[in-house]
């Protein structure tokens, strides 16, 4: 069977015709100086050498506010507009197309969140192959592009890239471009799960939580509650929700904004309770929610082994040190 191959010196027309699609968005670094998901224009804009985006792509489905109810007196709620045009992400690593699937999981499965579902509808995601560098194990977690879903992906070679199809859309745009050309398939390679996968699948198995590790209180000690672990991650997904009614009484608006597990402010309820008054607590119960899961994915491991937090940490904390220690 044929593969469609795209040559390096082809990839700016490849991205003009992506362009055509929707508008193209990619690893750029910021005007603050941030390696991060911006729109691109020129080829030049791109860094595709990248090991990791600081933010991951969940904004796009997730954006850090966003409004999702509004209300005006002469004509009751409405939903905020749905978006119209296509976002193109381009150059998306397998472990943050996995945190897509998974998140798909959470907003999709079950009852459908509809504002999720548009925005999710509107993207094209376009894969690269990467380089594990010594903060990530996505390959170690068995996630390569073999096992996650995409429209296209560009899996680099000699001389430029193999182009596999992931979709029914990809296939459209396969079939749309003019600067591909078919080589023979190259065999596939199987995702395996490695040592890291294989010891924290036999503790997820056992439900091991560690509860008697002298890690938790060392991990709690050093913690500063930055939250930057969640922040960065690509698969946490809390969400505070907020009101404000205006002054004229006549109108109001429903916000939904990130939230994080290690604020001491995300166990408070009314009454002054908090359900994780420490950092022990809080940890813990990211942790638990990481590895283990809630609700109708329980059971379900979300790390997709991206490094962000391994890498983010300014106190250098690792949750994997918890399954070392067990494994020795």
């Amino acid at each position: 069977m044929a593969d469609k191959f795209l040559a390096s010196e082809s990839l700016e027309d490849f991205l003009s015709d992506l362009m055509q699609i929707g508008t193209l968005h990619g690893p750029t670094i910021n005007r603050q100086g941030v390696l991060s998901f911006n729109p691109v224009s020129s080829i030049s804009d791109l860094n595709l050498d990248y090991h990791r985006t600081l933010l991951p792509p969940k904004k796009y489905l997730l954006p850090p506010r966003q409004e999702t109810l509004h209300f005006e007196s002469a004509i009751g709620y409405s939903l905020p507009a749905s978006p119209t045009e296509r976002t193109v992400l381009f150059g998306l690593h397998a472990c943050d197309l996995a945190s897509i699937a998974y998140l798909d999981r959470v907003f999709l499965e079950d009852r459908s969140d509809p504002i999720y579902q548009s925005r999710r509808s509107r993207l094209v995601l376009v894969g690269i192959s990467c380089k594990p560098d010594e903060f990530c194990f996505c390959g170690e977690l068995g996630i390569e592009s073999s096992s996650v879903p995409y429209d296209l992906f560009l899996a680099k070679g000699e001389g430029g890239f193999i182009v596999l199809q992931g979709s029914q859309l990809g296939a459209e745009i396969i079939a749309g471009l003019t600067n591909l050309t078919e080589i023979t398939r190259l065999a596939g390679k199987t995702a395996v799960a490695a040592e890291t996968a294989a010891h924290i699948d036999r503790a997820v198995q056992r439900h091991e939580t560690f509860d008697d590790s002298p890690l938790w209180d060392d991990f709690a000690r050093r913690c500063l509650s930055c939250g930057a672990c969640s922040l960065c991650c690509p698969t946490c997904y809390c969400l505070d929700v907020r009101e404000y009614g205006a002054l004229d009484g006549q109108t109001a608006t429903r916000i939904q904004e990130w939230d994080n597990c290690l604020f001491k402010a995300h166990g408070e309820v009314t009454g002054g309770i908090n359900f994780r008054k420490t950092r022990r607590e809080r940890f813990r119960y990211r942790f638990l929610h990481k590895y283990y899961g809630f609700g109708p994915l329980r059971g379900v491991i979300s790390c997709v082994g991206c490094g962000r937090c391994r890498e983010v940490c300014p106190v250098r904390i690792d949750l994997l040190e918890l399954f070392c220690e067990q494994r020795n």
